[in-house]
Parts: C-alpha cells; sequence; structure tokens
C-alpha cells in the first residue's frame, strides 16, 4: 500500500497513513489518489485495524491539492477521483491536518470523519482561480451548510483560518499549531476501545441519512439495531458495564 505518496503504518489496531510529499506540499498525482483509496480497502479488510488516522509529511501542508505539474506532464490521465471525499472506509477515520489544505486537499479531508487542525492551518478552494472542476463539492455540500461552501467556493482567492472552519463546523477541534497528530492518535485510540460494528453502524447511518428519504433512513437504523443487538459483543458490553470494567469487543 505504501508508495511515492503515501506511508501507511498500523500501530497496533490504528493505522496511521501519512501523505508523504513534503517537497510538494503533499500535492497528489492520479496514482496518489488512487493509493489512497487502496489503502482505506486495506483499513476495511484488516480485521485487526479499527481506525484511520490520515496526516501530511513535514508540517506546512496537509495537502495542497493536485500537482499541477503532474497533470500538465499527463500524471492526470485516469479521471480525477472525488470518490475519495465521499469517505472510502466504513471504519472511521480522522484527519490531523497542519498547514495549507486546499483544493484537492479538503477533499481528501472531507472524506474523513472527523477532523483536528492546528490552529495555524488555513483552508481554502482556489479552483475558480485556474478555471478548475471541484466536481466533489456535493460532498461538502451534506457537511456544511450551502453558504459556507460558497464561502469556500467563491472566494477562491481567500484562505480561511482553522478557527473559521471550526465556526462552519467542519473542523471538530483546533489544537496548537504541531499538535493536530498527538490529539488525533489519542482520539483514535479511544475509538479503538469502542464497540467496532457499532461505529461502523452510526458511520453509515449518519452518512446515508444526509441523502436517504427518513423512512429508508429509519429502515435502515432498524436494521442495524436488529443486527447489533444479535451479537457477541453487545453481551459482553453489558456484561462490562454490571461488573464495572473496560469490555473487551470482538467484532462478533
Amino acid at each position: 500500500m505504501e508508495g511515492s505518496y503515501l506511508t501507511a503504518e498500523a500501530r497496533g489496531p490504528v493505522l496511521l497513513v501519512t501523505l508523504d510529499r513534503p517537497e510538494k506540499l503533499n500535492a497528489y498525482d492520479g496514482p496518489g489518489l488512487k493509493a489512497l483509496g487502496a489503502v482505506w480497502s486495506r483499513l476495511d479488510d484488516d480485521p485487526a485495524l479499527r481506525v484511520g488516522v490520515l496526516t501530511g509529511a513535514g508540517g506546512r501542508a496537509f495537502c495542497a491539492g493536485a500537482d499541477v505539474a503532474a497533470a500538465a506532464g499527463g500524471g492526470f490521465d485516469d479521471p480525477p477521483y472525488p470518490e475519495v471525499a465521499e469517505g472510502l472506509a466504513r471504519k472511521p477515520v480522522i484527519a490531523a491536518i497542519e498547514g495549507r489544505c486546499l483544493g484537492g486537499g479538503m477533499m481528501i479531508a472531507t472524506g474523513c470523519d472527523l477532523r483536528i487542525a492546528g490552529d495555524t492551518a488555513e483552508f481554502g478552494l482556489p479552483e475558480a482561480r485556474w478555471n478548475l472542476p471541484a466536481q466533489w463539492l456535493g460532498a461538502l455540500a451534506r457537511q456544511l451548510l450551502p453558504a459556507h461552501v460558497l464561502e469556500l467556493a467563491l472566494l477562491a482567492d481567500e484562505r480561511l483560518p482553522a478557527a473559521r472552519l471550526y465556526e462552519m463546523g467542519w473542523i471538530n477541534r483546533v489544537v496548537p499549531a504541531g499538535q493536530a497528530l498527538d490529539e488525533a492518535l489519542c482520539w483514535a485510540d479511544r475509538l479503538a476501545a469502542l464497540a467496532p460494528a457499532a461505529l461502523r453502524a452510526f458511520k453509515e447511518l449518519v452518512v446515508k441519512g444526509a441523502w436517504l428519504p427518513p423512512a429508508d433512513a429509519l429502515a435502515l437504523g432498524h436494521r442495524q439495531a436488529a443486527a447489533l443487538v444479535a451479537m457477541h459483543d453487545t453481551v459482553e458490553g453489558g456484561l462490562a458495564f454490571t461488573e464495572r470494567r473496560r469490555p473487551d469487543f470482538q467484532d462478533r
């Protein structure tokens, strides 16, 4: 799964994925985006892994978007990969954002479930400056109010601070610069101790509930509930509660 664009390291139940082109501000080419999609398959397919953390190397940028030089040199022969904004992993993924998070960098972060940013991080969608597409904005529009998405997309010559994205409700936590990854790993450890099936179910219901008709969302919730209560982990959770101990969830 590792390659020229990213590295992936299992730290117990946490998969730490690092966008690793700091000399290019972690900008991606076509193969880089495909590698990112593939790494989330590794997260889902490995039963020992329960949470993903995504960060950028170097501290200057989480991801500055597409590598324009790569695009000019044929690095985007394949169509762009906006699917990464939809959240390709079934398991929870946390973004740790430092420095610049621009254009396609926001696309990648939109595909994460929780976002922690250093207080000097900067955000923006500069595509309209260059007449470039942003076909993934529908995913962002399901996470933010339309006025906030348009603030980002139409004010293409402006970079917004982490505090503004926190006000919008897109950033979950702002921490001192340089501490986003430590905080994200702390959150990941907490999530890894919770019931993995419940976390997957709640993620699915929240994501699909944003566009499903209410009756269909409720029906999905009922199906999830029936599956969860039939699990060994539900019995274990009840026993752990009554015995005042930490549950040992086995995802079964």
